[in-house]
């Protein structure tokens, strides 16, 4: 259920007769947006659950993180009551391009950094996360090796799943049509969904992450693209024998920013601060898999480890890619709006 941030802290102190009151005080809060779900718990047990512990800031949760077109119009209207938003690289840099986030200090952030570059002026890199080819081992029992196994319908019959997202999707569909991934960008939309065109009627787009993740526990999806977490939460439930590859992995940087007219960026601000710290890194890492950005947790790491973590060494393969920012800050509305189109045909 949405909750929106009631502002109070700013309300009392506004009024003169509280004098003393302070945004310290119970009726401190923040409102994060993210994507609900099982994410959405782990990172409320792991990160905001600690943090409200320590500081007494109360953490409304709301779920519209990925509706990148709602978050940009309640900051142009001036309306935004929104203090925290959970945004991978891609919606980053269509915020960035939108001019809707607040800058933010990050010098006290970037000493441990395990890849200082992919610091921008209003973020630093919280964790990496990928996703990646899976298949139900009973319905394709030779499995996946590449990108264009996902497309060769033929060779691979069975329902495809995958979110309608546009990034990583079009970039894969590329892959699959013989572009290396040092030569995707700018990416060749007209060539792109002409590929996405031979697997239309395989091919399912569901609106989140959970739905495809009921799918796939259902039955119902034979292979796909999606989520990390989310692929190895139904491979390790037993509901069916679902496998995944690190070939042809689209890694992203997930990153805490705080918009523009943000009713409580201080006490957000402090919640980036506490995502930063080695011990949230390591429970995000134990409880969902992701690649903490931390040079000195990365190091703590044994082999074993490392070789099924998104962005190391060991994961690396020739159709490995990363999202490009600024390609997406420049070219996102048009690509969305192409993939809105594609999808409606």
């Amino acid at each position: 259920m949405r909750r929106l941030a009631l502002g109070l802290t700013a309300a009392l102190v506004s009024v003169g007769t509280l004098g003393a009151c302070s945004s310290d005080e119970d009726t401190a809060s923040v409102t994060y947006a993210g994507f609900g779900g099982t994410y959405e718990e782990s990172i409320k047990n792991n990160l905001f659950d600690p943090y409200s512990e320590e500081t007494g800031v109360e953490v409304l949760y709301d779920s519209t993180g990925s509706n990148v077109a709602k978050l940009i119009s309640m900051s142009e209207s001036g309306s935004m009551n929104l203090d925290l938003i959970d945004a991978e690289d891609s919606s980053l840099a269509q915020f960035i391009a939108a001019d809707i986030l607040e800058p933010i200090e990050t010098s006290d952030f970037t000493g441990d950094l395990a890849n200082p570059e992919a610091v921008t002026e209003y973020s630093v890199p919280w964790y990496t996360f990928s996703r990646n080819l899976f298949w139900n081992a009973e319905q394709v029992p030779q499995g996946l090796n590449s990108w264009s196994d996902l497309f060769d319908t033929e060779n691979n019959p069975g329902k495809r799943g995958f979110v309608s997202l546009p990034w990583g999707t079009l970039e894969g569909a590329l892959v699959a049509d013989g572009v290396a991934v040092e030569d995707l960008y700018p990416l060749d939309l007209d060539r792109a969904f002409a590929k996405l065109d031979e697997i239309r009627d395989d091919a399912i787009f569901f609106s989140s992450n959970g739905d495809l993740q009921n799918a796939i526990s259902q039955g119902e999806i034979a292979m796909g693209y999606g989520n990390l977490a989310r692929i190895k939460s139904v491979a390790e439930s037993g509901a069916v024998p679902l496998e995944y590859t690190w070939v042809g992995a689209v890694l992203s940087t997930q990153q805490l920013v705080i918009p523009a007219g943000a009713p409580n960026k201080d006490d957000a601000l402090k919640a980036i601060e506490y995502s930063m710290k080695p011990e949230t890194q390591e429970a995000i890492l134990a409880d969902l898999g992701y690649t903490p950005s931390l040079a000195s947790v990365l190091d703590s790491l044994d082999e074993d480890e490392l070789s099924d973590l998104p962005g190391t060494q060991q994961t690396a393969s020739d159709e490995t890619f990363s999202i490009d920012i600024d390609w997406w800050a420049e070219n996102g509305d048009e690509a969305l709006r192409q993939w809105q189109d594609w999808l409606n045909e």
